[in-house]
């Protein structure tokens, strides 16, 4: 009977030391130990749309001058988990068409899809690394491109399809209001991560793939001092989908370096990959303000 304890716990043993070995891209149950548990919720824009995501989306909200003295509202809102960038672009429909918006940022084979009524287009990409699908809608007064970028490691297919099914442009009044911010990410050390851990870029295999980057606003003081210039930063591109870490390289003043640095943390990014696992990495950003 001691003989086979001691077999089982060797078993055991074993067992264990080869499940903490598995690279990130074996399979999505193999991935779920590795990544803590995310619960979806509903999201929204009042009166716009909702739809499901992992986590509370970064948003950005801007003023876009089209023609003189005319301006439309954009948004970007974008959010990460598990191998899959989702990002949600709005336009109103000033100065801008469906086609216009479609021309400009759609690739591949134009398929029909329908949401609530509203008859849309999705298109397809891909390369060695990531798989991108993007599906445009027009109603009334906004344009929408609802896109996800999805690594090709392991299967994405039940998070991909959650979202697009998720879609609502009618009777969206359940949800969380979203607001302009840096929306919820998994710090860094909750897969693990920590300063000594820390992979430089050449190490990787696969590098970091940035899918949404809102650039930084200019402040009413820095527009009437007429500051112009870079702002650098380095900071921690995590494995959890994270800019963690920042630290100012160079700034400039009247607010233009806290402007980048919260632009920062609204990036949306595939990490990068080492020895088959997401890994966490520096990177230097660089934001130019300039005035025309």
């Amino acid at each position: 009977m001691k003989k086979l304890n001691r077999i089982f716990a060797v078993l055991v043993a074993l067992i264990a030391l080869v499940q903490s070995s598995l690279p990130y891209n074996s399979t999505a149950k193999d991935r779920s130990a590795q990544t803590p548990t995310v619960a979806w919720q509903r999201y929204k824009i009042e009166g716009e749309f909702s739809v499901l995501l992992p986590f509370a989306p970064a948003m950005s909200t801007m003023a876009v001058f089209y023609a003189r003295n005319q301006s439309r509202r954009e948004r970007v809102l974008a959010t990460y988990a598990d191998g899959v960038v989702f990002v949600i672009l709005t336009f109103e429909t000033k100065g801008m068409s469906f086609d216009d918006l479609v021309n400009r940022s759609a690739g591949g084979e134009a398929k029909a899809v329908t949401v609530d009524g509203i008859t849309g287009k999705s298109y397809s990409t891909s390369d060695d690394t990531v798989a991108s699908t993007a599906q445009f809608f027009a109603t009334k007064d906004n344009l929408y491109k609802f896109a996800v970028t999805a690594t090709k490691f392991g299967d994405h297919s039940e998070a991909i399809s959650r979202f697009f099914s998720s879609i609502r442009f009618a009777n969206n009044r359940e949800g969380s209001a979203i607001a302009d911010g840096p929306g919820e990410q998994l710090p860094f050390h909750a897969n693990g991560g920590n300063l000594d851990s820390i992979s430089k870029s050449s190490e990787l295999t696969t590098r970091v793939r940035v899918v949404s980057k809102p650039e930084p606003r200019y402040t009413e003081q820095a527009r009437m001092n007429q500051t112009t210039g870079t702002v650098v930063l380095r900071c921690i591109f995590s494995m959890s989908g994270a800019v963690e870490h920042i630290s100012v390289v160079s700034g400039l003043p009247n607010g233009l370096t806290d402007r980048a640095i919260d632009a920062a943390r609204q990036i949306r990014f595939i990490p990068g990959v080492k020895d088959g696992h997401f890994v966490s990495t520096w990177m230097q950003l660089e934001y130019n303000f300039n005035l025309y």
